[in-house]
């Protein structure tokens, strides 16, 4: 069965896989990514803060610190 199927050129992979390269470069896609990470950290710590008011500190606070991150970390690199 494995003589039946010809394997795939290598530009034709490399091709596919600049493409995701390129996507998940970006930095819509990070920023997007950073906002449900920042939602991930909130939920987990839900436990350590009994009010809404705390819960959002802590979504932006560590939403606003990924940014500044990313943004250094795009400018050095």
């Amino acid at each position: 069965m494995r003589f039946l199927f010809r394997k795939a050129k290598y530009h034709l992979h490399e091709s596919d896989l600049e493409l995701v390269e390129e996507v998940l470069g970006s930095g819509t896609f990070v920023l997007v990514d950073l906002f449900f990470w920042s939602l991930l950290i909130t939920f987990l710590t839900i436990s350590l803060h009994f009010s809404y008011l705390w819960g959002l500190f802590i979504f932006f606070s560590s939403y606003i610190f990924g940014a500044c991150l990313f943004c250094i970390i795009r400018k050095w690199l």
